[in-house]
């Protein structure tokens, strides 16, 4: 899959600049992609499948903001500028892109294995990663990540942390799940 496809899809779909929050979750998810990797809790290179997830996350709001997440589903499964993408590769994509909110697409039962266990890391990652900028005032900086004793810190800047907290804890259940790994974000 080509990143200028996945940028071009994000920015023809972008409503209301949701491009920038896009940007800014995929940089998150990232680095805590690269966090859990170098600590031997992610096998494999999916850092891609997931980056391109969190461009897409959120163009389903461009049909409309409820239940985006089917939106966002279809529109990668039908837009042209993936009309050279494996399918499978497009539809692990759907998933994970679809799945950012609280409940797990329905396909991710087609996998078994392996495979459906990088597509619930990766969704797992996509959510906390959402919820770190969940206000989409895009005024929130991590400082840095660390994960000690069965613990994912994320030392945050920002405005309305609070809230930024509160929806981490709502979402990052299936984080804490798959990898047996708490997230605790702290203001510094």
């Amino acid at each position: 899959m080509k990143i200028g496809d996945v940028l071009k899809t994000a920015e023809k779909y972008n409503v209301k600049n949701i491009m920038e929050h896009e940007i800014k979750v995929e940089n998150f998810a990232v680095r805590i992609y690269d966090v859990m990797n170098k600590n031997s809790y992610l096998r494999g290179t999916f850092g891609s499948l997931l980056s391109c997830s969190a461009i897409l996350h959120d163009v389903g709001c461009f049909i409309n903001k409820t239940n985006h997440q089917r939106h966002t589903k279809y529109i990668i499964l039908q837009e042209e500028n993936f009309k050279n993408v494996p399918w499978e590769l497009r539809h692990c994509l759907s998933i994970v892109a679809g799945s950012h909110r609280k409940d797990l697409d329905c396909d991710i039962g087609l996998y078994e294995g392996a495979r459906k266990r990088k597509l619930l890391e990766l969704i797992a990652i996509l959510r906390v990663s959402d919820a770190l900028d969940h206000t989409h005032k895009l005024n929130t900086s991590i400082e840095n990540i660390d994960l000690k004793e069965k613990c994912l810190y994320i030392d945050m800047r920002g405005n309305n942390l609070e809230k930024i907290f509160l929806k981490l804890n709502d979402k990052s259940n299936l984080f804490e799940k798959i990898f047996s790994v708490k997230v605790r974000a702290r203001e510094v």
